[in-house]
């Protein structure tokens, strides 16, 4: 029974496009990265910068359309504990994400590679989990691509302990304080959507959340 449910969940939520998807997205990364390291007029593994900021942004915006079935009402009308199943869903998602991404940057973990990868995944799926809980997963996008292309486009690219907390999408991985606000964004994200879920779209009703 709970493995019928479970192929049910995959295919409501369209989880088989959102893996292939992070797949085409990581083949990219890695070839994008690799091109860019090894352009004699860029800064070596240092202009992976683009790739590190926009994959992981890119991948979180496609679990936004999987955070809520089509038909919310009558999801949450079954006798399912929907918290661990949102739980599960967010986790695995995560974990998907964050692997495949760290494969594109494997040859420069430290610089700008796997471990500035998998940062940036969980601060970005933080931003669309959390706009799901705001917006609906409509518009889950929309807080994780105006946040990360504004701080891509005006940022500094100094290290600094402020700096570090607001631009952690394009700061090094060696820096604790980047990864220390990207970790309490997922966590915060994870909790609301865990908690209560995606917000409903307009026009439905409202239904207390399991």
């Amino acid at each position: 029974m709970t493995g019928r449910l479970l192929t049910l969940h995959v295919r409501s939520r369209g989880a088989s496009m959102f893996v292939v998807g992070v797949g085409v997205i990581t083949l990219l990364a890695w070839a994008a990265g690799t091109w860019l390291a090894s352009r004699p007029y860029f800064d070596g593994p240092a202009a992976r910068v683009p790739v590190v900021a926009l994959a992981p942004l890119l991948a979180a915006l496609l679990l936004g359309p999987t955070l809520a079935g089509a038909d919310e009402d009558l999801e949450h009308s079954t006798p399912l504990p929907w918290r661990a199943w949102r739980a599960g869903h967010l986790l695995v998602a995560a974990f998907v994400t964050a692997m495949a991404l760290s494969l594109a940057g494997l040859r420069e973990s430290h610089t700008f590679g796997a471990h500035a990868l998998v940062r940036n995944a969980l601060g970005c799926i933080g931003l669309v989990v959390g706009g799901a809980v705001l917006l609906g997963a409509r518009l889950a996008w929309l807080p994780a691509f105006v946040y990360v292309c504004a701080v891509y486009a005006a940022a500094p690219r100094q290290p600094g302990t402020v700096v570090a907390a607001w631009a952690w999408p394009i700061q090094p991985s060696t820096t604790a304080t980047s990864w220390l606000t990207a970790a309490t964004i997922f966590a915060v994200g994870a909790a609301g959507y865990v908690h209560g879920g995606a917000r409903a779209s307009a026009g439905r009703r409202y239904r207390p959340r399991r």
